[in-house]
């Protein structure tokens, strides 16, 4: 009996002790079914304070995030197409066009040296250059520009009977240089203002004929004492004589008469609407006073090239 009751004490110790090491390992890392625990296989625990924030942008470690990193340092590239007319401010543009306008000289403004003038509507044309950089032009033009005008004129003080007839054909080839700085508020369209300076040879002629004063306007005179009912000046005489002119060509400055052999121009201000539609293509419309010509207005076609 006491052999028996020993062996089964034995025998329960012995099943006891495996169930309480399965027990205990379970809180060392193993699982209950005698498995590794997944979490504690390398003995260690992640610290709290090395945890991966997943919303910072610099540690998440995804690479969408990073590529937003990039383009905030970086910027991002925008394509554009061959026809957009964006312009890159750092480089240079170049445009070739031809211009067209016309000068206007109201009587208002001759009125200032005369007491009797005839105003003044003359078309000019002419190639341009332009030159741009960081919304700034610098546009160089050859042109020709006629100086026409057919009327009565009569210095300030003068009297009636000293009014002439003008005709002429005046005209000039000259050269000029405009500064124009821009205010842009897309990328086709800006207003721009600035100045223009130019000189040029006059060429052609100014013929003198005396005058006679008709109702409200005036006439001229066919030649000396001729109508003989309206004061017309019985001589003849050249430009720059004391007498009647009666078809007379005017002198140049450099024969000590009135006719500039030399004009100039100071557009102040030279103002002016430009249209980019596309990148080859430059429009202008212009507009401003000249301080040698009157008012003027027109504009330009331009061809793009460059930047």
């Amino acid at each position: 009996m006491l052999v028996r009751a020993w062996l089964g004490l034995v025998v329960l110790a012995l099943l006891v002790s495996p169930a309480r090491a399965q027990t205990d390992g379970a809180g060392d890392g193993a699982a209950t079914d005698g498995t590794a625990d997944p979490a504690a296989t390398d003995g260690a625990e992640t610290p709290p304070g090395d945890a991966i924030d997943t919303t910072d942008l610099e540690q998440s470690g995804r690479l969408g995030d990073e590529q937003v990193l990039a383009e905030e340092r970086l910027g991002v590239e925008q394509a554009r197409s061959g026809t957009d007319p964006y312009e890159d401010p750092t480089a240079a543009y170049f445009f070739l066009g031809a211009a067209y306008w016309h000068t206007f000289t109201p009587s208002f403004i001759l009125n200032l040296f005369t007491d009797e003038s005839t105003k003044t509507n003359n078309p000019g044309i002419g190639l341009q250059f332009t030159y741009r950089k960081d919304a700034f032009d610098i546009v160089t033009s050859l042109y020709y520009q006629t100086y026409a005008v057919n009327g009565p004129f009569r210095g300030a003080g003068d009297e009636d009977t000293e009014t002439e007839i003008i005709d002429s054909d005046l005209k000039m080839v000259a050269v000029s240089v405009s500064f124009l700085w821009s205010t842009e508020f897309t990328d086709w369209f800006a207003i721009q203002y600035g100045i223009g300076l130019g000189v040029g040879g006059v060429f052609g002629d100014m013929i003198r004929t005396e005058a006679y004063r008709v109702g409200n306007g005036w006439e001229r005179c066919v030649g000396p004492s001729n109508p003989p009912n309206a004061f017309c000046d019985p001589t003849s005489v050249a430009d720059g004589e004391d007498g009647g002119h009666f078809g007379a060509r005017a002198r140049r400055w450099t024969q000590g008469g009135s006719v500039p052999n030399v004009w100039f121009r100071a557009s102040l201000p030279h103002l002016a609407l430009r249209f980019k539609p596309i990148k080859q293509l430059m429009i202008r419309v212009d507009g401003g006073f000249d301080l040698f010509s009157g008012f003027f207005v027109g504009g330009s076609l331009n061809f793009g090239f460059g930047g």
